[in-house]
């Protein structure tokens, strides 16, 4: 008998973990950053063991090579669904439904389908508010058309069982993968993060602006609105602002981590310069050319101004806000 058995892709898996990293980043970051038992302590806790559920999560969806869906002469099963086997005979009707970007395969059956497992009455109420029937193909981790594969259940429904088999076989799995207007979108969304970064590093009125319009995106997200556009986009800028302050976090803490240390590798220099010498050198490059800097850490090198008299010097320099700092060399800290 043949089947055709479908299975998850990798790569909504690692979407998933992808999505949990920067959360996951910003929790580590508060629980470092801030005094034990404080409230932004427990948050960072709190955020880093809910996000970092998705690890082991995407990692087991990215590794279950179990079949989801099998479709087979007789009928077709759905992991999922927690049925039987639904039967060709059985099938009245079949639908593609898109749920919040999420694709389904909407099944009508006729009286002589019993249910293994009946839906609650709340869930067969919401199945009805979104046009759904308490039977529906769940695509989301599966790559393939939805439209193709509700034309092939149809043909399967309505075709003699001895020619389903070669349906079966003629069958070409239509995957809705890689494309070039995915690679675009690919391409306009991280134009789209770095820019709302850049905007943000401008200054903290331009982050609360992106913070506002965040939280008025996840709520009209939140409120389910009828329009598809409307709630189509409020979800993508909610994910947006969400992926802004993690950018903007970890970039703070990158900064702040490299100006420390680039601060300390010059200033011990100096120091160096100065007991070996009896006077500090007369231009910085002297002091950073001896210095093993990653790139990184040489274009902060480069932003610093180099000043000094015989009894001490200063070392200043512009940060991501324009703001001026100078270092301190006790506290070994840009103030």
């Amino acid at each position: 008998m043949t089947e055709l058995k479908l299975y998850k892709t990798t790569s909504k898996g690692l979407k998933l973990i992808g999505m949990s990293l920067p959360f996951i980043l910003i929790g580590v970051w508060m629980i470092f950053e801030s005094p034990e038992g404080t409230s932004k302590y427990i948050m960072g806790w709190v955020s880093t063991c809910f996000f970092g559920l998705g690890i082991p999560i995407g990692l087991f969806q990215s590794f279950d090579k179990r079949p989801q869906i099998i479709i087979n002469e007789s009928g077709i099963w759905d992991r999922n669904t927690n049925q039987d086997e639904i039967k060709w005979e059985q099938i009245e009707d079949a639908y593609p439904l898109d749920i919040y970007e999420q694709k389904f395969i909407s099944i009508i059956t006729d009286n002589t389908f019993v249910f293994e497992k009946k839906p609650y009455k709340l869930a067969a109420k919401i199945n009805k508010a979104v046009g759904a029937q308490n039977l529906n193909l769940h695509l989301g981790q599966i790559n393939i058309d939805e439209n193709g594969l509700t034309e092939l259940i149809h043909k399967l429904k309505n075709a003699e069982k001895k020619d389903r088999n070669k349906i079966i076989q003629n069958f070409k799995i239509i995957k809705s993968g890689f494309s070039l207007s995915m690679l675009v979108k690919i391409i306009l969304y991280i134009s789209i993060s770095i820019s709302l970064l850049l905007l943000s590093l401008t200054g903290i009125t331009a982050f609360m602006i992106i913070m506002i319009v965040m939280g008025i995106s996840a709520f009209t997200a939140r409120w389910q609105p009828k329009n598809v556009t409307i709630r189509k986009y409020a979800g993508i800028a909610t994910w947006f602002g969400l992926i802004n302050i993690g950018l903007f976090l970890v970039t703070i803490k990158t900064y702040e981590h490299i100006s420390v240390s680039v601060g300390k590798k010059i200033s011990f220099e100096i120091e160096d310069f100065k007991s070996h010498n009896s006077c500090y050198p007369n231009n910085i490059k002297i002091v950073t050319k001896n210095l093993e800097l990653n790139p990184l850490e040489e274009i902060f090198a480069n932003r610093i101004d180099y000043s000094f008299t015989d009894q001490y010097y200063e070392l200043k320099t512009i940060n991501l806000f324009n703001k001026q700092r100078i270092y301190d060399q006790y506290t070994e800290e840009w103030e």
